[in-house]
C-alpha cells in the first residue's frame, strides 16, 4: 500500500545561468547549467520519496533520453514507476528555466503530447490503495475524471491550483475543488480563483466547499493556512544564499503532506514544510537539494539555537 500517488508531469528542466532575466525583446547571453529531472509532480513524488513516505507516480514518457532521465532519477528514489507509461518515438515534456543571480526564476514549458497521462491510461485500483493523490490544475479533463472516480473511495485529494490552470476560475473548479481534502494555492492562483476578494474571504469561499484545509503560499512572504478551526500563518526561514527556486512549491507541498501523514499538527507540518523548501532552494536544480527527514529536523534544530 502507498501513503502518496502524484498523477501529472513528468520531464525534464533545461538550466541557464543569466545576469538577469531578460526584457521583452531584449538579447542576453546565457550559461546553460545542465540538464535536470523536473516538472511539479515528478518533483513533487521526489520530495515526497526523501521523506520517507511510500509514494508511487502515474505518469507518461516518451522513449527518449530526457525520458530515460526521468525515469532513472524516480527508480533511485524508491518510487514505484509501475503506472508510468513509456511511449516509443515519443518526445518527453520538458521546460527551459532561466535563474537570474538572485535565484529567481522564469520558465517556459515546452508542450508534448506526452505532458499528462491519458484519462483511460488511469488505473483507479492502484490510486484507491493510496491514502493520498495528489494532482495539479495544468490538466482540467484529468483532474475531473480522477475526482470523480475517488469520491467515494476513502482516499484523500490534494491539488496545487496555480494562476495558468487550464480552464481556470473558480466557477469552473467549483465542482472539482468541492470533493478536495487539501488545496494548495499561491497568490497567483488565488487571484485567478478570486480576482476581487481578500485572500481570507477567498479562503472562507474555498472552506465552504468542503476542503479542509486551503494552504496559501506566499514566496519569501510564508503564507497562511486556513482550517475551519484556526488560521495559522508562517514564515519563510531565510538562507545566506539562493541558487534556485525551481521547484520550490513542489518541494514545500510534499514536506507538508509528508509531516501530517507522520502525525505532526498543523502548525509542526507548515513550519517543517517551510524549513524543506528553504533547505531546497540553496542548490540549483529543483531535485538536488530536496532534504530527508534527518536533514529538515537537524536545520530546525540548529535555527532554534541561533
Amino acid at each position: 500500500m502507498l501513503d502518496i500517488i502524484g498523477i501529472g508531469e513528468s520531464g525534464v528542466d533545461i538550466l541557464v545561468k543569466v545576469d538577469r532575466i531578460p526584457s521583452r525583446g531584449e538579447k542576453s547571453r546565457g550559461e546553460e547549467i545542465g540538464r535536470f529531472p523536473g516538472g511539479i509532480i515528478g518533483n513533487f513524488c521526489s520530495a515526497v520519496a526523501n521523506h520517507g513516505i511510500d509514494c508511487g507516480i502515474v505518469s507518461v514518457v516518451g522513449d527518449d533520453e530526457n525520458g530515460e532521465i526521468s525515469l532513472s532519477d524516480y527508480k533511485s528514489r524508491g518510487i514505484d514507476v509501475s503506472n508510468i507509461a513509456v511511449k516509443k518515438g515519443g518526445k518527453t515534456f520538458y521546460c527551459i528555466v532561466f535563474i537570474d543571480k538572485s535565484g529567481e526564476k522564469t520558465l517556459t514549458a515546452v508542450v508534448t503530447p506526452l505532458i499528462s497521462p491519458a484519462v483511460e491510461d488511469i488505473d483507479f485500483a492502484y490510486l484507491k490503495q493510496a491514502k493520498y493523490v495528489h494532482m495539479t490544475s495544468m490538466d482540467y479533463t484529468l483532474s475531473e475524471h480522477v475526482v470523480h472516480n475517488l469520491i467515494t473511495s476513502g482516499t484523500k485529494i490534494s491539488i496545487d491550483y496555480e494562476a495558468h490552470a487550464e480552464n481556470g476560475g473558480f466557477d469552473n473548479w467549483k465542482t472539482i475543488l468541492k470533493h478536495v481534502n487539501t488545496l494548495f494555492v499561491n497568490e497567483g492562483g488565488m487571484a485567478n480563483l478570486f480576482p476581487d476578494e481578500d485572500v481570507e474571504a477567498a479562503a472562507t469561499r474555498l472552506l465552504g466547499l468542503g476542503i479542509e484545509q486551503v494552504v496559501l503560499t506566499c514566496g519569501a512572504e510564508g503564507g497562511i493556512v486556513f482550517t475551519e478551526e484556526k488560521t495559522v500563518r508562517f514564515a519563510a526561514y531565510k538562507v545566506r544564499e539562493i541558487k534556485d527556486t525551481t521547484g520550490a512549491g513542489d518541494c514545500f507541498n510534499a514536506a507538508f503532506l509528508s509531516a501530517q501523514l507522520k502525525g505532526k499538527s498543523l502548525e509542526e507540518a507548515v513550519n517543517y514544510a517551510s524549513a524543506s523548501s528553504a533547505i531546497a532552494i540553496q542548490y540549483v536544480g529543483a531535485r538536488t537539494g530536496l532534504p530527508t527527514e534527518q536533514q529538515v529536523e537537524e536545520f530546525l534544530i540548529q535555527r532554534k539555537q541561533e
